[in-house]
């Protein structure tokens, strides 16, 4: 898995963030002046499958570019979803999260837990690389 630089722009979100947990990692961006873990993408429609908050940190604080892992997300086996404890009566498929996504009908905030079979890499991306 590779890490790319993407426009925030052209981003997706599929899910409602936690405004705290917003606040928390503005806090630690600004602390750090960067960012480490990417956030994952589907490729060909820019949906957000995780790093939700990373990505509402970026535009909160005016940046272009946010790293990233592209995957083609319906055609790769190694990522399953699923609902997270508790909303479980919702039905959570791969393709309801990239219709949410097209319409703007987002989910409740930690609705989806996406599962990956190998960890995806950490980089190092200073702001103002991402300017």
């Amino acid at each position: 898995m590779e890490i790319t630089l993407v426009d925030v722009k052209d981003l997706r979100p599929h899910e409602e963030i936690k405004q705290k947990n917003l606040q928390k990692m503005i806090k630690h961006v600004e602390k750090i002046q960067g960012y480490y873990i990417p956030i994952l993408v589907d490729k060909d429609t820019k949906t957000i499958l995780d790093g939700h908050h990373r990505y509402h940190s970026a535009l909160q604080l005016g940046i272009n570019l946010i790293p990233a892992i592209e995957i083609n997300y319906l055609q790769d086996d190694s990522i399953s979803v699923k609902a997270w404890q508790g909303k479980e009566e919702m039905n959570i498929t791969k393709d309801s999260i990239l219709e949410a996504a097209k319409k703007g009908e987002l989910y409740p905030p930690k609705t989806s837990k996406h599962i990956l079979q190998s960890e995806y890499p950490e980089q190092f991306f200073s702001l103002q690389q991402l300017l």
